[in-house]
């Protein structure tokens, strides 16, 4: 994983590659990230999502209990390995700071 990428760079990706990101990881680990990230940041990940699924996803974060915020760091971290993992694969477009040459 990049030290360099932080979760919040998931807003930068288009719908579809936000979905690809997204089932890399386990739905308990996109859950837990998606609780420990800032309100207006999901918010706008789950307006990137169908309206199904993000109806499905609120209502998840809604009926789920509270987490340990390491929980949902440990969570996020996972998914931002995948979107680096992706982005390298050239499966996503998203260029890791890591792969960068200055």
């Amino acid at each position: 994983m990049s030290d360099l990428v932080d979760f919040e760079e998931l807003e930068e990706l288009d719908g579809g590659d936000l979905r690809s990101v997204l089932e890399e990881v386990a739905p308990d680990q996109m859950l837990e990230a998606l609780i420990g990230s800032p309100i207006h940041l999901r918010d706008r990940l789950l307006l990137k999502l169908s309206r199904p699924s993000a109806e499905r996803i609120a209502a998840e974060i809604d009926g789920h209990a509270p987490i340990p915020i390491e929980s949902a760091r440990a969570a996020q971290r996972a998914v931002v390995e995948a979107l680096c993992r992706l982005g390298r694969a050239g499966v996503v477009a998203f260029d890791d700071p890591e792969d960068m040459v200055a």
